[in-house]
């Protein structure tokens, strides 16, 4: 007998993020801005914009963090 070991019931699912990050331009919610990127001590990575000071750790980004790149066609 299998048993699900994590409770899903009640849970609300957050913004839908692409499978991948390649054909978007990591950018400030905030501001608009281009994000850099910083290696943490941790071993993590993490996007930071310098005008607003904030930032955010790759794997989790808020909404608004993606926008697409324009496709050169």
């Amino acid at each position: 007998m299998k048993r699900s070991l994590r409770d899903k019931s009640g849970r609300e699912e957050g913004p839908a993020y692409p499978v991948s990050g390649r054909g978007y331009a990591h950018v400030c919610p905030s501001c608009g801005e281009a994000l850099a990127l910083f290696d943490l001590r941790d071993g993590d990575q993490a996007y930071w914009c310098l005008p607003c000071g904030k930032g955010h750790r790759a794997g989790d980004p808020p909404p608004g963090a993606l926008r697409p790149l324009p496709h050169a066609g």
